[in-house]
Parts: structure tokens; C-alpha cells; sequence
């Protein structure tokens, strides 16, 4: 990212520097948001553009951002708002958990292949319809196998905070899988 992207063309005060904190926040955090990007428009290209569209934004507001409550919470919202416009720029979707279902069958090594893909095509559309906290909190834990504190640093909120949501997920999954089950038993 150079000086000239993060300079607006209607602001030639924008400082010359990146503040440090903005920095080691980039440097910290770019990675992952590119993996988790990729995971979503499927095009390495695709996800290192948007992240550096949302990193841009975020030193755009990078002071604002700062007195934000949570501003890692913040930075994720950007970076995702940013993924989902991508896509759309494109005419596709943002594919949220679609590569992961497929993904798994290989990790696991099922005897049915079918059989994981369909039970995995129902546990991601569950999942699809949890609140997004709840939402972010289920994928990262799951199918990116990040540990809570890393959930929580990514996410910007506590290592509870994470234990909490991931609880209340899993609650409301239940409910979901408890309802298609017997949705499923009445039409038998």
C-alpha cells in the first residue's frame, strides 16, 4: 500500500506518514483478512484487492476508528463490507461457506462422500442464518480453527465475549437441527 493510495484525491492534507499504530494494526491483521477474503470470493487476486480497498478506508478513518468502543470489530465490519462489495462489483456472490463444505469431506476422509457433503450443506445453511456475530464467531472457530483468544483479537471483543456468542450459536443450532429433524419425521 503506497502513500498515493491512502491519500484521497480531494484531501491533499492527508498525512504524508502512516501513523505507527495503523502500521502494526496492518501488518497484524492483513494476512488473516486476506485468507478469510480468498475463502469468500475464491481468487487470491480478488481477496488481496478488497482487503487493500478496506485498508485504504480504514486509514482513511483510522482516528475516528480509534475512538471507536471496539475498533477491531470496526476494521472487520470494513473488511467484510468490502469482500461482499467485491463480489457484487464482479456479479457474484460472497461465498461465506460454500468452498468449506466441500473442503471438509476431504479432511475427514468419508466413506459417503455424498452423504458429509449433504449433512455439511445443512449445518452451513444453519449456520448462514445465525445472527452475524454469532456467524463470525461459529466460522472462525470451526472452520478456520482459530483458538478463543484468537477469535477474540480478531473479532475485537473478549475472550468471554467469544465463549458466549460460541455458546449461544451452538444453542441456537441445536434448536435449528431439533426443528428440520422433526420437520423431517412428520413428512416420513
Amino acid at each position: 500500500m503506497t502513500q498515493e493510495e491512502l491519500r484521497p484525491a480531494v484531501n491533499p492534507r492527508a498525512p504524508e506518514k502512516l501513523p505507527l499504530d495503523f502500521s502494526a494494526f496492518h501488518q497484524m491483521h492483513r494476512p488473516r483478512y486476506v485468507r478469510e477474503a480468498e475463502r469468500c470470493l475464491r481468487c487470491r487476486a480478488d481477496a488481496e484487492e478488497a482487503v487493500d480497498e478496506a485498508f485504504v478506508q480504514i486509514a482513511r478513518e483510522w482516528p475516528q476508528i480509534l475512538r471507536a468502543e471496539n475498533p477491531a470489530a470496526y476494521a472487520w465490519r470494513v473488511m467484510k463490507n468490502r469482500v461482499i462489495d467485491h463480489a457484487r462489483a464482479r456479479g457474484r456472490r460472497a461465498t461465506l461457506m460454500d468452498t468449506a463444505v466441500f473442503e471438509t469431506v476431504t479432511l475427514q476422509g468419508a466413506e459417503d462422500a455424498y452423504e458429509v457433503i449433504e449433512q455439511n450443506l445443512r449445518l452451513f445453511h444453519a449456520i448462514s442464518t445465525l445472527p452475524e456475530r454469532q456467524r463470525d464467531v461459529i466460522r472462525l472457530r470451526y472452520c478456520e480453527g482459530y483458538s478463543t483468544a484468537e477469535v477474540a483479537f480478531h473479532l475485537g471483543i473478549t475472550e468471554a465475549g467469544v465463549r458466549s456468542t460460541e455458546r449461544y450459536a451452538k444453542h441456537r443450532l441445536r434448536e435449528i437441527y431439533t426443528s428440520c429433524a422433526e420437520e423431517e419425521a412428520e413428512r416420513s
